[in-house]
């Protein structure tokens, strides 16, 4: 327990007196709610470390695989990245604290303490990145669906994810300096120390117009505006173009339907990120409009709830990327089963599993052949050796492509053309 540092005089009535009543107040452990510790201190740990096991694993199957640095899918490996850091503050930062008030640890209490500045700094840091990431991610995949030509998004992706970061450094960065961890008068203990606002933080214009209007603006509100619209106009241009599909048969192809797939899961991811920071949203308002009524003593049990959740959705949204990941794209599916099976059943001495093995998604090779046919779509070989080929496409397709590739084979002096198909390569080789 904190102790007192001096002898405390009662009156003549022999209560308290006003150091009594001060020590109460300021030196004192108010132990957490029972809900609380409950939801933050368990179920945030746990959905907190799901993540960052979660995260890791996917990092870890997306770097294996070298073609991902050069597609939409380094969007991915950054922000799993972005979640494992934002993920691991979580647990150091909220229920450590309310470990060290419940157990009365004086250990947990001078740790908390000593890393509690980097740990919010890092944790907002990142969970900006996460939002400016996703914003590049769904740009990217709206442009691609809607065939506007902006090459500036695919060549150089590795310098919006700088810039995505650095913007975030910029917003945020500066919350290390705007705590100062100083001793709490004389109390002792796990109440030893106190945390106050710097004195430049409190300092106009950087307290009204960088810290409320600026980094609230662009890192809570633009992310969402933005996340939202780009939301509602791919899935505007993917019902037009299921739509379409109906009456040109070659807009099913496999390409299409792995375009649709991966646009199908960044929709999922969005989707996941608007619903975490709803509340954030809300909140945010609110302390726009009347930020004073939230520290009455009526709602200020409502907004301390809020502030926890808003916290813990976050947390949830990252633990929901692999599950949505797999579910949503095929490739992605296909390369984790198959890191499970070569590096983890195999490490165990245990038999893979082929219930889905047997039918995963290779990368698939497409050539045109001059036999009036079109695309032909050459199946990997199966165990017999014997390799399954399909036409794709309408007979307006051959006759399009058969003009397209006499074109290609006037101006271009190489043999092969190699373009670009989602995740993988479509080879076009003419035989």
């Amino acid at each position: 327990m904190a102790e007192r540092k001096e002898i405390v005089a009662t009156t003549p009535e022999g209560g308290y007196s006003y150091e009594d009543e001060w020590w109460e107040m300021n030196c004192s452990i108010i132990p957490p709610e029972f809900n609380r510790l409950m939801l933050v201190g368990v179920v945030g740990a746990i959905i907190a470390f799901i993540s960052v096991c979660f995260n890791t694993f996917l990092f870890v199957v997306l770097c294996r695989n070298p073609r991902h640095r050069h597609s939409h899918l380094i969007y991915l490996m950054f922000l799993s990245v972005a979640d494992i850091f934002l993920s691991a503050a979580y647990i150091l930062l909220f229920p450590v604290n309310l470990y060290m008030d419940y157990f009365n640890s004086e250990l947990l209490a001078s740790a908390w303490w000593a890393y509690m500045r980097i740990m919010i700094t890092i944790s907002h840091v990142f969970i900006s990145t996460s939002a400016f990431l996703i914003c590049a991610a769904a740009f990217e995949r709206y442009i691609t669906i809607s065939k506007i030509a902006c090459q500036f998004a695919r060549h150089h992706r590795l310098i919006i994810i700088v810039a995505c970061l650095c913007i975030a450094i910029i917003a945020k960065g500066p919350m290390y300096f705007e705590v100062e961890v100083v001793p709490n008068a004389n109390c002792t203990g796990v109440t030893s120390l106190t945390a106050i606002p710097s004195e430049f933080s409190e300092s106009e214009p950087y307290k009204t117009a960088y810290k409320f209007w600026f980094r609230n603006l662009l890192t809570v509100a633009l992310p969402f505006i933005m996340c939202f619209y780009l939301n509602f106009a791919i899935m505007h241009r993917l019902r037009i173009q299921h739509l379409g599909a109906k009456l040109f048969r070659f807009a099913t192809s496999e390409h299409r339907q792995n375009i649709r797939a991966a646009t199908l899961m960044l929709v999922a991811v969005t989707c996941s990120y608007l619903a975490s920071n709803l509340l954030n949203v809300v909140v945010y308002t609110w302390e726009l409009v009347d930020k004073e009524s939230l520290l009455s003593e009526n709602i200020r049990p409502l907004y301390t709830l809020s502030s926890d959740l808003v916290s813990l959705l976050t947390v949830v949204a990252s633990a929901c990327r692999l599950p949505i990941y797999l579910v949503c794209n095929a490739r992605i599916r296909c390369e984790v089963l198959d890191y499970v099976d070569n590096c983890v059943l195999t490490h165990f001495h245990i038999k893979p599993y082929t219930g889905l093995g047997s039918k995963r998604c290779r990368a698939t090779t497409v050539r045109y052949c001059d036999t009036g046919s079109g695309y032909m779509i050459y199946d990997a070989p199966n165990k017999k050796g014997e390799r399954r080929v399909r036409s794709v496409g309408t007979g307006l397709d051959r006759v399009v492509l058969s003009v397209a590739m006499g074109s290609i084979k006037a101006s271009q002096t190489t043999d092969h053309l190699t373009v670009p198909l989602n995740n993988s390569l479509m080879l076009i080789q003419e035989e």
